[in-house]
């Protein structure tokens, strides 16, 4: 019996590089394996060197595409040919990268409003934890409205401590995922929940490192599990019920 034909999954990451890890495990995770044999090829650029997103999109800061586009030169040249990017943020970007690449860009944000719709059809309204530029840009409520589910943000006040969660002396990307960050976004979905949001978005990938669903009354959201099993469905792999 002939095998099977799989594709070779690319991962550009290292925005952070502990959502990059977390990414690659969760397609790993869910993928129906038996043995070494049965995963799929998958390809994983960990390039933290990439300008930070939301510093480009809201302050002036360096252009990450460029960067992003040398990285998929380096995936394509590795083998990949699916590939997705665990930042939210980056998302903004991925027009212009689709200009410059032959890879099949997958978008986590496209697939997690279908998801959406498909296992919630009943809800209307969500609330959106992500990163200055993430909100700024638009990109989860264009997606999720086209869906006609009402996106819903948090105060500017409460969006510095979401900030403060990721970025912070003590956030995420400094290695911090427990006590403060915690603290912090729990705050913000509680913000949320009280303007009538019936599901919430992890709508940044350090997100997930902190807050899980047994820490919220809601659904959370989460679209790099989403999207790993949505490339592994792609890629020609079995995914685990």
């Amino acid at each position: 019996m002939k095998k099977k034909a799989t594709k070779t999954i690319g991962i550009l990451g290292g925005m952070g590089p502990e959502a990059t890890a977390r990414f690659f495990e969760l397609i790993i995770k869910n993928t129906a394996a038996a043995k070494d044999q049965e995963h799929l090829k998958i390809v994983v650029l960990n390039y933290p060197q990439i300008p930070d997103r939301t510093g480009a999109i809201l302050y002036g800061g360096e252009n990450p595409v460029p960067y992003l586009i040398e990285g998929l030169k380096l995936l394509e040249k590795a083998g990949a040919e699916l590939v997705a990017i665990p930042c939210m943020t980056a998302h903004y970007f991925l027009p212009r990268l689709k200009e410059k690449t032959r890879l099949k860009l997958v978008n986590l944000i496209e697939e997690a409003a279908l998801w959406t719709k498909l296992v919630f059809p009943k809800i209307k309204k969500v609330g959106l934890l992500a990163t200055e530029g993430t909100i700024a840009t638009g990109i989860f409520q264009k997606v999720f409205e086209r869906k006609k589910i009402q996106v819903l943000t948090p105060s500017k006040k409460v969006q510095k401590k979401t900030m403060e969660a990721i970025y912070g002396e003590k956030g995420i990307k400094a290695g911090f995922i427990g006590g403060k960050p915690k603290r912090l976004l729990l705050a913000a979905a509680e913000e949320l929940l009280d303007q009538g949001a019936e599901a919430l978005i992890a709508g940044c990938t350090e997100i997930p490192l902190v807050l899980t669903q047994k820490d919220v009354p809601v659904p959370l959201i989460d679209p790099m599990t989403i999207g790993a099993r949505v490339l592994i469905k792609k890629a020609g792999g079995r995914i685990r019920s």
